[in-house]
């Protein structure tokens, strides 16, 4: 009777141990995904990659369907490219101009002066 129960113990132990290896390997995808649901996940970079495709696609329409000749379209293009160039770098040289005063503003002292008022 002792040998029996015995071995009932152990068969028992080494079911429980399986299903206790089992359990702990699922994770919870795989909970998720039984009932068809899945975790939210970023998709930006898909999101970005989708835009810029986009702008290729209409960039490409716009130089085919111009009411312009190519030589026209090209060098209107060339200007803006110009003047988008010339803002980027304004907009570089204006952020760089408030980080330097921002570092100067901490490094004196004046923002914690700042912040305590408001």
């Amino acid at each position: 009777m002792d040998n029996k129960k015995l071995l009932m113990s152990l068969g028992s132990a080494i079911a429980a141990s399986k299903l206790a290896k089992t359990v702990s390997g699922i994770e919870l995808e795989d909970v998720l995904g039984t009932v068809g649901l899945s975790r939210r996940r970023s998709h930006w970079l898909e999101n970005l990659g989708l835009v810029a495709v986009g702008a290729v696609v209409g960039a490409g329409a716009a130089i085919l369907f111009a009411p312009n000749s190519g030589s026209d379209t090209r060098r209107r293009l060339g200007q803006e490219a110009s003047k988008l160039g010339t803002a980027a770098l304004d907009a570089v040289r204006e952020q760089k101009d408030e980080a330097l005063r921002s570092i100067s503003n901490v490094a004196n002292g004046s923002v914690s002066s700042v912040n305590s008022r408001s």
